[in-house]
């Protein structure tokens, strides 16, 4: 077979004994290229900004809150205990509701109203209260499954057609446009934090964990830090101004997505209130195929990895020893390094592979583990905050952007039900990350980290072995670095 016709074709990588019985894809795949309507380059280019740059307007200020929570609503163990409600209930809307309402309303329509809903969570900030708080959480983590399948799905979609305009093969495509996302995604990090450390900057300078210097970092421990002056929580005033400026940035995203984002106009199919039942099904037949057991371990890692740096590095080792304020200032380390390696991350898996990026974030991660366990953290040595933020960051943006394009490669015939477990496993690794945060000291925490890195690493590769030891009739191989054909 011509490379060239081999490498644009798409279909199942998976080897036909272990692929998910899948009903013709025209009919019941949402956003799938059958019968699209064309589009050009430039117009493809500009949906991917337009929908990258509302979904970094809306979340900058989640994820900036997100960092604070184990800090500004530290009371009763508040913050932990709503983001738990989040992922638990964004695991449930991730596994049911994507197909339903993306084939009943289309892409476009589900992003918009996931917006919409998720705005609440913001606001419920304001005041700390558990009322309004959890119930703002169980509403984000409704439309957040949803949401997020749709998000995933217009990318893949829309590179897919872009795909089909030049000559490189699919897996750089996907992967330099799941990389730009990611870009987005991780400036998230960037200007939320810039905010929050402006607005949470003192009057009065702080000097370190004068009372309890050696209760930080991987000993931490919330009960034990109670009189720390370092994790005193903002002012309501400051909540006001910060939580003002959040829904300021969600409001803009939303009339920006409205006014200019392109609906794809082949993923409204008009039987969405058919398929509730049909998804949990389809989502159960995809554990048919040893393919899709073997990525669930290194999927709950990435939620895992990223709860871990929200809650626990920013509360045991920058706000215990320097301060709520110096959060922002040091995430946005976390957010610049992710975002330069979101773009550096489709370029480096033509050249040296898919699998040799995923090494690279686990020794990454590895690293930083191996620097919580020995390291106390102090003020008086500031360069190693940023330099943990900053490795973290690019694993980050690794984990995020390839383990994404992945299932978007090896499941294209089945693209609702693949991008469902993807974000049910990861939404778990929240969950359970969150779940147990004020019960477990930061090593223990640390611990799982490290195993669940251990097994979902040996699960990717066992399984990318399988794939490239199968017959090539059967699968569309992923190429080895260096293959641009």
């Amino acid at each position: 077979m011509d490379p060239m016709i081999t490498d644009r074709k798409l279909s199942d990588l998976v080897s036909e004994y272990d692929s998910v019985e899948a009903p013709d894809s025209n009919k019941n795949s949402s956003c799938t290229t059958s019968g699209s309507e064309p589009m050009s380059r430039c117009r493809i280019l500009k949906n991917l900004f337009v929908l990258s740059f509302c979904y970094c307007l809306f979340y900058t200020g989640f994820w900036a809150l997100t960092n604070l929570q184990s800090t500004m609503n530290a009371a009763a163990g508040m913050g932990p205990d709503s983001q738990a409600v989040i992922y638990g209930f964004s695991m449930l809307s991730s596994l049911f509701l994507p197909e339903l309402v993306i084939d009943r309303f289309g892409c476009k329509t589900v992003l918009v109203t996931g917006t919409i809903l998720c705005l609440p969570y913001i606001v419920s900030n304001v005041h700390l209260r558990w009322d309004s708080l959890l119930a703002a959480s169980a509403l984000f983590g409704l439309a957040s499954g949803p949401f997020s399948a749709a998000l995933t799905v217009y990318i893949d979609e829309i590179a897919l057609r872009f795909e089909r305009t030049v000559t490189g093969n699919v897996e750089f495509i996907m992967s330099c446009f799941f990389g730009f996302y990611t870009f987005f995604m991780e400036n998230t990090q960037v200007w939320g934090n810039i905010v929050s450390s402006l607005v949470l900057k003192p009057e009065t300078k702080l000097h370190g964990n004068i009372s309890l210097p050696e209760k930080c970092g991987a000993v931490f421990e919330t009960e034990i830090n109670g009189t720390n002056a370092n994790l005193v929580p903002p002012s309501d005033d400051e909540r006001f101004i910060l939580i003002g400026i959040f829904v300021g940035m969600g409001v803009l995203a939303l009339i920006l997505m409205v006014l200019f984002l392109d609906p794809l106009k082949n993923d409204v199919k008009g039987d969405g209130c058919k398929a509730i039942a049909g998804r949990f099904v389809v989502s159960l037949k995809h554990y048919k195929t040893p393919h899709q057991l073997l990525l669930i371990p290194i999927t709950v890692l990435i939620g895992i990895e990223s709860a871990l740096y929200s809650n626990e590095f920013t509360e045991a080792y920058i706000a215990c020893s320097w301060g709520v304020h110096h959060v922002g200032f040091v995430t946005v380390c976390f957010g610049v390094c992710g975002a330069l390696m979101s773009l550096l991350v489709g370029p480096l898996v033509k050249y040296i592979s898919q699998m040799a990026v995923l090494i690279l974030a686990a020794v990454a991660n590895v690293s930083i583990c191996i620097v919580l366990f020995l390291w106390d953290p102090t003020p008086d040595f500031k360069t190693m905050y940023f330099v943990i933020a900053g490795v973290w960051g690019m694993g980050d943006a690794i984990w995020w952007s390839q383990v994404t394009a992945l299932y978007g490669l090896m499941f294209p015939n089945d693209r609702e039900a693949a991008f469902s477990n993807l974000y049910f496993w990861s939404f778990l690794g929240f969950f359970l990350s969150y779940s147990y945060a004020n019960y477990f000291t930061v090593a223990v925490k640390i611990n799982i980290l490290l195993c669940f890195l251990f097994v979902g690493m040996l699960g990717y590769m066992i399984g990318q072995i399988k794939l490239k030891s199968s017959s090539r009739t059967d699968y569309v191989p992923i190429p080895d670095g260096g293959d641009s054909s």
